[in-house]
């Protein structure tokens, strides 16, 4: 029984300390005023991967690979991204140049009649943690407000990849990260290492 109570409290333990360990992204709630416009240089016609500029000029020095599922079109400048005439768009995921650079990502678009007037936004951090977000109620075949995520602890982000049934993503924004500020303030590392500990100390009283 007492065994049983101690594998109980290694797995309440071990799942705290995971839970915690992960970014601490949120959905904007201000527009994003702070954002910087991804721009292209070119139209891009038929593809399913491109690279679109932080700023006009790449005055951000840096860009974001942008793969799609289906064929796409763009317009050059602060564009819209449109699945090919008689194809889809349902799925385009967003990878910066370097994982350590930007703490915010937002966009705006229109969904098709297809859908249930949803997205879903799944991000990665630079420590490969996801975090799965449901923006709802935007509606169908008419333009929805600026969506979008930011960090609240100084985590990066790896990718950002969007799921619905778009009938175009445009007017994407980032920001960039203070590269100063870590994330959790260090209780990641702290609520790891006492699960670690407390895994450790288990091992051995089981063992005897």
């Amino acid at each position: 029984m007492i065994k049983h109570k101690l594998l109980i409290l290694i797995a309440a333990v071990t799942a705290l300390g995971l839970s915690q360990a992960g970014a601490t992204f949120v959905k904007l709630v201000d527009g994003d005023p702070d954002g910087i416009k991804l721009w292209n240089d070119v139209a891009n016609k038929n593809v399913t991967d491109f690279d679109a500029f932080v700023g006009q000029n790449n005055s951000g020095g840096h860009s974001v690979h942008i793969h799609t599922f289906g064929p796409v079109d763009s317009g050059s400048g602060y564009a819209t991204i449109k699945p090919v005439k008689g194809g889809s768009l349902t799925d385009v995921i967003f990878t910066p140049d370097s994982s350590t650079t930007f703490s915010d990502f937002s966009f705006r678009g229109q969904l098709t009649d297809f859908g249930d007037g949803t997205v879903t936004l799944i991000v990665t951090d630079s420590l490969n943690v996801v975090t799965t977000f449901t923006f709802s109620g935007l509606g169908k075949n008419q333009d929805f407000p600026r969506q979008g995520i930011i960090s609240e602890d100084g985590s990066f982000i790896k990718t950002v990849e969007l799921q619905s049934d778009f009938k175009e993503i445009k007017q994407l924004d980032v920001s960039f990260g203070d590269p100063t500020r870590v994330p959790d303030g260090g209780t990641t590392v702290m609520l790891l290492g006492a699960a670690l500990s407390v895994l450790g100390m288990a091992r051995r009283y089981l063992k005897s």
